[in-house]
């Protein structure tokens, strides 16, 4: 963001002037009281504004009027004519000989315009959109004051609760998809009514799965759609993407155009082009992904552009000092070849649980002065849209703040935003919250967005002093009432989730969920507590689903409480198990299979899964002398391509023991637990254990927790 605040004039005469010469007085109690003026009758609306917010911050409401007296303070609204043609300010502030002038570029403009003055010298704060009871007794700005803001973005949306409230989104000069956007992501099917003409053809025959973007017949439906969504009632911005497959029309029309089996951009980017020409108004997109990854051989028109992913780019590091920087400026460069219109979709949460950290708003400041340095005009970054994740107030803030101004001191927001929302409490809340964001920036690791708490703990959780840091605020929370300790309860509540988390996945080792003493597993009282303390913040929050599937608290609570009722009952704890089959990379640890960690229906944390091939584990008889059985849990989630497989086979000498498992028909993720009845007699030197896949899922993961025998 370019802001010019400059001193033109030290000088003590002009408009309330209170006598020292860098300063002029907007408002003073019972001595200076300002007037808006207002000669366009269109922009009365915008005085009106500014008077409701000096009624918000000072308890006044200014009159308004088409001219001032001489002396009398005043502030004028007006359009903002550019200074030359590269001039991309949206807004200006500027103190003249008249008084104050406030000038936009349109009138969402002026709305932001209004909000900075009293953001940045009256105390309005902008994460906070209830009024304050408190007023202040006067306002002053910088004499000779001149800004012209130019937003480091010209779209910006931090896509996380906050930014649904539009006074919000006013006060942080952000825009939400739900307004800006007529049409977004793989949504072609909402718009345009059903029509065989409007489909692919894939190997000569028609294929409803994806479209054919030379279709005539789709065009005109998208044209129609765009003539009933009238410019000027925000819908300024349509996304025309295809269905998400490879799949790539073949038609001679497509082909024509250039289309190939696996790229789709040559038509896709024509369609783009016919549109833009037709609505100048309004501005049109499509996504460098799959089949469109590729930039067209030809210009787009100039309100026409890309949105591109950072999906395939390194997450949680940073990308000037990652070794993948070339590729990253590589796909940026490719676009700006065609278009000046490049936005970016990039990630802010961890999607798996919102209620990780994810301590990346430093990174994302490095990331996002790169992406602007090379040409990336527009961000949309991925946050856990209306749904509460962990210290999502304060990152829709700080984001906010890096999408205006990528330079911006967000340390310095951080920490006025805890110490105005958490008047106790900030101080330690932003310590901690810092610690982990120093400690995610300083670590090479990368922190992927699906993921489960092994990567959180290698790239920040353990070395951040976690433990003692929620005893401390805990012991706070027991001492604060009012409003602070309602707005302490979410992020309690994720606290304790991540409490609850470190100590499941750490199973019986230290820093678990129970102890083993004398072969016999113990649950600790603080376990016990935790889980009750995340009922009781789940009841007074009202907050229930913790990541992008919608899991939810009620399930998460009900799979502990299991947990802690059966407890841990296995003869081969933390005993030598021999693979027999290829692992696969990232689960090639097999002590997973008997460490205590144990699976709840999510599939990151304490799931060992098998892709290359049918798990094949091998055990010593002498080390489960006195089995009856072998329990086995398995991970039914097809959303993730986890299935379950056909049969359990287990092999003591020559002896063969098995059990088929059910045929799952729910699509929501399940645990099905098998048990298989063995003998072991005397003379037994191993039991080995096979795990079958269905053929039709051979190449897909399957996943188990723990191999239990039982007595």
């Amino acid at each position: 963001m370019y802001k010019k605040i400059a001193i033109l004039l030290l000088i003590l005469a002009g408009w309330g002037c209170d006598g020292n010469p860098k300063d002029f007085t907007i408002y003073k109690k019972d001595e200076v009281s300002p007037v808006v003026v207002v000669t366009e009758p269109s922009l009365h609306p915008l005085a009106e504004d500014l008077c409701d917010l000096f009624e918000q911050v000072a308890g006044i409401h200014p009159k308004i009027v088409n001219d001032a007296a001489k002396k009398q303070a005043a502030i004028y609204i007006s359009t903002y004519k550019k200074r030359d043609k590269e001039d991309a300010a949206i807004f200006s502030i500027s103190h003249t000989k008249k008084g104050l002038e406030i000038a936009g570029t349109d009138k969402e403009a002026l709305y932001y315009a209004n909000r900075y003055l009293f953001s940045e010298y009256a105390g309005l704060p902008a994460f906070q959109v209830q009024t304050s009871a408190k007023k202040t007794d006067e306002i002053r700005v910088p004499a000779g004051l001149d800004i012209h803001f130019v937003p480091s973005f010209e779209y910006r949306e931090p896509y996380f609760p906050d930014n649904f409230n539009k006074e919000y989104r006013r006060r942080n000069m952000t825009q939400t998809l739900e307004e800006e956007w007529g049409l977004w992501g793989h949504n072609i099917g909402k718009a345009v009514p059903y029509n065989e003409k409007m489909f692919a053809v894939i190997d000569g025959e028609i294929n409803e799965e994806q479209y054919c973007f030379t279709s005539p017949e789709l065009k005109d439906a998208l044209a129609a759609y765009i003539k009933n969504n009238p410019a000027g009632t925000g819908a300024q911005r349509y996304m025309i993407m295809p269905n998400d497959n490879m799949l790539v029309c073949q038609c001679d029309r497509c082909t024509a155009a250039g289309n190939t089996k696996n790229n789709a951009s040559p038509a896709v980017f024509s369609l783009l082009n016919k549109l833009a020409k037709q609505f100048p108004d309004r501005q049109f997109f499509s996504t460098a992904y799959m089949t469109t990854q590729k930039s067209p051989d030809f210009k787009l028109e100039k309100n026409a552009g890309v949105m591109l992913s950072s999906m395939d780019f390194p997450k949680g590091v940073i990308l000037g000092e990652s070794d993948k920087k070339n590729e990253v400026e590589a796909a940026i460069t490719g676009w700006k070849k065609v278009t000046d219109k490049i936005y970016l979709w990039d990630y802010a949460v961890n999607f798996d649980n919102y209620f990780e950290f994810y301590p990346t708003v430093s990174i994302a400041q490095k990331n996002l002065q790169f992406y602007k340095s090379r040409g990336v005009t527009g961000v949309f970054m991925h946050g856990s849209e209306d749904r509460y994740s962990a210290f999502s107030g304060v990152k829709c803030y700080l984001y906010a703040k890096l999408l205006q101004d990528t330079d911006t001191n967000i340390k310095r927001h951080a920490s006025n935003y805890f110490s105005t929302l958490f008047p106790q409490s900030g101080r330690l809340l932003f310590d901690y919250y810092s610690k982990a964001e120093q400690l995610a920036a300083e670590s090479k690791k990368q922190h992927d967005i699906y993921g489960g708490m092994a990567q959180a703990r290698k790239k920040y959780l353990d070395a951040s002093g976690f433990d003692a840091f929620y005893d401390k605020i805990i012991h706070q929370y027991d001492t604060i009432q009012g409003e602070e300790r309602k707005s302490l309860q979410p992020l309690l509540l994720a606290f304790t989730f991540q409490k609850l988390e470190m100590m499941r996945t750490s199973g019986l080792k230290d820093g678990g969920y129970a102890n083993m003493q004398n072969d016999k597993v113990l649950i600790k009282p603080e376990t016990v507590k935790l889980l009750a303390r995340l009922k009781q913040l789940k009841a007074e929050t009202g907050i229930e689903v913790y990541n992008e599937t919608g899991a939810t608290l009620t399930q998460y609570i009900e799979d502990w409480q299991q947990l802690l009722d059966n407890g841990y009952k296995n003869l081969l704890y933390n005993k030598k198990v021999q693979v027999l089959s290829e692992m696969d990379e990232d689960y090639a640890d097999i002590r997973m299979l008997n460490d205590g960690a144990t699976g709840f229906t999510d599939y990151y944390n304490n799931w060992m899964l098998f892709t290359k091939d049918a798990l094949r584990v091998k055990a010593d008889a002498a080390q489960v002398n006195g089995a009856t059985s072998i329990v086995m849990n398995f991970l039914h989630d097809p959303r993730h391509k986890i299935y379950l497989p056909q049969r359990v086979v287990v092999a003591i000498n020559n002896r063969e023991y098995q059990t088929t498992l059910p045929v799952a028909e729910d699509k929501k993720p399940a645990i099905v637990t098998v048990t298989i009845p063995i003998e072991l007699k005397s003379g037994d030197t191993e039991v080995t254990i096979g795990v079958m896949k269905k053929q039709e899922y051979k190449n897909r993961s399957a996943a188990t927790d723990e191999i239990y025998f039982k007595k």
